[in-house]
């Protein structure tokens, strides 16, 4: 029980810097495509602001919390699956003289799952940001991204 506390504190915690950080990226996404009109980071909040009200701010919300959802869920499916796999691989000698590595390379091999995962909801999200007329969000801006690039990208 005390365990499953501690994982909806984290997760709490984890919401609130998600919700922070968004809002940053948010406004990243302008700046590198448009760095003379949002000179700093800083200065993009007060022009996407004045631009685009408050929902500016939300505009691809959807895919992002899709994808790092993905990610999420790959990065920690995935690293148990593949600590078990090097381990069984390596044999009980080597895997506990070699532990740490194992871990690593483990989490690794996650990461990159979990990263390809997140990778066509990211650019949704920066598609629906930065090109107008683009989408609306994620319902119909997936389709059209996946029309546009393909399935492969």
């Amino acid at each position: 029980m005390l365990c499953a506390l501690r994982k909806l504190g984290w997760e709490f915690i984890f919401c609130d810097f998600f919700r922070v950080i968004y809002f940053l990226t948010t406004v990243n996404s302008y700046f590198q495509i448009d760095p003379a009109k949002y000179k700093s980071i800083s200065f993009g909040f007060g022009v996407l602001l004045k631009e685009q009200g408050v929902r500016g701010f939300f505009r691809g919300w959807v895919p992002t919390l899709l994808g790092y959802s993905a990610q999420g869920a790959c990065k920690f499916g995935f690293y148990e699956f593949f600590k078990k796999y090097y381990t069984d691989v390596a044999g009980p000698e080597y895997a506990a003289k070699y532990k740490t590595l194992i871990y690593l390379a483990g989490s690794a091999s996650a990461e990159v799952i979990a990263d390809v995962a997140l990778c066509p909801f990211e650019a949704v999200k920066v598609r629906v940001q930065t090109q107008p007329g683009f989408a609306r969000g994620m319902a119909d801006g997936f389709p059209k991204f996946i029309k546009s690039e393909g399935v492969l990208g």
